[in-house]
């Protein structure tokens, strides 16, 4: 249940906000309370359900002053994990940021059917990219913490779904980085991320401010 409840959130089909009842969501998978109950503790844990005295579960809320406190800590965090990466990183952390960056490279961003829905197989091709280039850095503690802050921020990217983004070259911003993360530049590779992700904010921001 835990796999299921934590998918399900960061794809968006539990909106934020919604109440989580473990007897309700029990009955409906035909499993015990208590596994529920477990679940919800444990992704509590992680920041992606609320759990509060006499009110129960909920996924976690969203907004736009949260998602101005998630990016500001992803720059933190993950500008120092990527540039650490680059200087730490041998020839086998190399080749795989190639392999994600061609996985991403030849995974299309929507569903060919349906263009205004986002492709999760991109989605996962995306999140894989971004935390191998900063898998180098030797530091465990340092990956798992930019891992945390990147499914929070996961979860507005598909709250907002395809928010329209104008002209932005998405595919080019990667390709960007990839070149300038294999080219071991560090200072060039964090300010194109740091540009990266700050632009995927003001998107969302300000779709979250229109709704």
């Amino acid at each position: 249940m835990y796999a299921w409840l934590r998918a399900e959130i960061l794809a968006g089909r539990l909106a934020p906000g919604q109440r989580l009842s473990p007897s309700d969501l029990a009955v409906q998978h035909g499993v015990s309370s208590n596994v529920l109950r477990e679940a919800l503790s444990r992704l509590a844990g992680e920041r992606l359900v609320s759990a509060a005295p006499q009110q129960g579960f909920a996924v976690v809320s969203v907004s736009a002053a949260d998602l101005d406190h998630v990016t500001e800590l992803r720059e933190l965090v993950e500008l120092h994990a990527m540039r650490r990466s680059i200087e730490r990183g041998d020839l086998a952390w190399e080749g795989t940021v190639v392999a994600a960056h061609h996985r991403l490279a030849h995974t299309p961003m929507t569903i060919p059917d349906h263009p205004e829905q986002l492709n999760r197989e991109w989605a996962r091709a995306h999140r894989a990219f971004h935390a191998t280039t900063m898998s180098g850095c030797q530091n465990p503690r340092l990956v798992e913490l930019a891992d945390r802050l990147s499914e929070s921020a996961e979860i507005y990217r598909y709250r907002s779904q395809l928010v329209d983004e104008g002209s932005r070259d998405v595919a080019g911003e990667h390709r960007s980085i990839f070149e300038a993360v294999i080219a071991r530049d560090a200072p060039q590779a964090c300010q194109l991320h740091a540009e990266h992700i700050r632009r995927t904010a003001r998107i969302v921001s300000a779709a979250l401010r229109q709704s």
